[in-house]
């Protein structure tokens, strides 16, 4: 296989087999669950009746077969569909960044630039390494396409292989006549698998799955928001309980005299305890009449960390995704930044992107709170948070994608990134697959992720840039672009909305002069009425400006 080869690979044949199969399957198991009612009430010990019985119990093995075979045709066709959108991600960046640089990639996958295209960029102003990186880049991206592919090719035909000899466990173990219980999916089940999976099993066994394992189905990529709702909000009394008794026996331990390392304890078991009373408290949020889902409840690791959407994403035409940045987190930190605090701002955005939307479409606003952001300057200085959160939110966005497409349909999906945020998100969007992200919008962002658009895996011209006045908002392009990525207000691929978020910020020296407040701005892009607020929603609700 070589880089010619994977060019012609398409996704869509697969997921429409994927959907196909698992049509076919939900009929027959209906059929075979029916015919198991029909045998079970059949009584008597005449011929006719042993002959019905026989006759029965074939139809229904057969059946049970063949939906168990279509279950697992479901599955490996799903991972076959998201593998190739991870490849075809890779290999389209590579050919824009190539096309927009003037590269060529042979058919073997090899990267170059030829010396006078090199001094053509040069002349144009063009940073001679600028031109190593995208030409490192495009290769690393080609790379990644191939191996991707060659990895894709072994998983698929080993699970084939497995198929074919009636080996392959689709966790299912679907009988009409001996009720199983379905098993968890394998640990690192992709997203589409795991939708696969969940689509396939009865709405009884959904119900069980939940309330016997809520602590993974709610936080499980693939599986309906509903369902992880449900699940989630099974779990939040619990850990709600566990954390105030973990928290009352570590001071029970160490008493009031606490050193550093005792106290710097008690406050992330303080903070555990107030983000959950957070999360309880943005789901009541929906006295509003506006429902909650809590998407995502991770207490695995030292801070909670969550999800929370208004309206729900199973069946929005529009998902707009709220990408905190410094200083925020589940608890908060006394200052705007919790959960809680940013509901409202969901609520704002919202309420712009609805008045936006098309007459009938409905718009769900999620607060991602799935990633540590920095606590403060320090941690914010480098992007070694960006880089882990970054790849907790490409899964959910992946998540997200996955769990539509095998359920109401693809939605329209926009990442809206404030801050360190942004370039968590710019990340973020060079990890998902083609399809995931529709439009990107980042505001007020220390630097984009990445020194080209084409490094991102959204739709060309689908990437969007707020910038408040700069003496207001000096966040803007703080960060080093070799680490955080170029600015998004002065980069080329970005489309520009209002940076007007509600008029100039003043703050006055200690000898009281007044000077521009080089911060003042910096969280305004959440304002409600201001032209910035009313463009970012727009764009999630699916009619930017123009």
């Amino acid at each position: 296989m070589n880089w010619t080869d994977i060019q012609q690979w398409e996704s869509a044949p697969l997921q429409k087999h994927a959907t196909e199969c698992e049509n076919k399957q939900r009929l027959l198991q209906a059929a075979g669950d029916g015919l198991a009612e029909r045998l079970g009430s059949l009584v008597g010990s005449s011929q006719t009746v042993k002959a019905a019985k026989v006759a029965l119990h074939k139809r229904i093995m057969a059946i049970e077969k063949e939906v168990n075979f279509l279950i697992s045709s479901a599955e490996i066709a799903s991972e076959g569909a998201q593998g190739i959108n991870e490849v075809r991600a890779n290999a389209d960046d590579a050919k824009q960044l190539a096309q927009s640089w003037n590269m060529t990639i042979d058919s073997s996958g090899n990267v170059s630039i030829d010396a006078a295209q090199v001094k053509r960029l040069k002349k144009a102003g063009k940073n001679i390494l600028d031109v190593k990186y995208m030409v490192d880049t495009a290769q690393e991206r080609v790379n990644a396409a191939l191996k991707r592919a060659r990895e894709l090719v072994d998983s698929l035909s080993q699970k084939m292989s497995a198929l074919d000899a009636g080996t392959y466990d689709n966790n299912v173990h679907y009988s009409a006549m001996n009720k199983v219980r379905p098993s968890l999916p394998p640990a690192g089940a992709s997203a589409q698998e795991v939708a696969s999976w969940w689509n396939s099993l009865s709405d009884k066994d959904k119900q069980w799955m939940i309330e016997q394992h809520p602590d993974v189905i709610g936080n499980l990529e693939g599986v309906d928001y509903t369902s992880r709702n449900q699940a989630n909000r099974i779990m939040l009394p619990r850990l709600q309980k566990q954390a105030k008794e973990e928290l009352d026996a570590y001071v029970a331990k160490v008493g009031p005299d606490m050193n550093g390392p005792e106290f710097e304890e008690f406050c992330r078991l303080s903070a555990r305890v107030k983000a959950l009373d957070q999360i309880d408290e943005t789901l009541k949020q929906e006295s509003d009449g506006v429902p909650r889902y809590l998407m995502q409840l991770d207490p695995s690791g030292p801070n909670i960390l969550a999800a929370v959407s208004q309206n729900n994403p199973d069946d929005s035409q529009h998902i707009g995704v709220i990408v905190p940045g410094m200083t925020t987190s589940v608890a908060g930190n006394g200052e705007d930044g919790s959960i809680l605090d940013y509901d409202t701002h969901a609520t704002v955005m919202r309420q712009s992107a609805q008045k936006a939307a098309a007459p009938g479409e409905k718009v769900a606003m999620v607060s991602f709170f799935g990633y540590d952001a920095p606590p403060g300057v320090l941690a914010a200085s480098n992007t070694n948070m960006a880089q882990a959160g970054a790849k907790k939110l490409s899964s959910f966005l992946t998540g997200i994608d996955a769990a539509r497409e095998h359920g109401a349909g693809d939605a329209h999906i926009t990442v809206a990134s404030h801050s360190y945020g942004s370039t968590t998100a710019g990340i973020a969007a060079t990890l998902v697959g083609d399809g995931v992200i529709d439009d990107l919008v980042q505001f007020g962002s220390p630097g984009s992720g990445v020194q080209d658009v084409g490094e991102f895996h959204v739709p060309e011209g689908h990437t969007y840039v707020s910038a408040a006045p700069y003496v207001n908002d000096m966040v803007q392009g703080v960060g080093p672009d070799s680490s955080f990525g170029k600015n998004p207000d002065t980069m080329d691929g970005y489309k520009h909305l209002s940076g007007d978020v509600g008029g100039f910020k003043w703050t006055l020296t200690p000898t009281l002069v007044p000077i521009p407040d080089p911060f003042g701005s910096h969280s305004d892009y959440f304002t409600e009425g201001t032209q910035a607020n009313r463009d970012i929603g727009r764009v999630i609700g699916g009619n930017p400006p123009s």
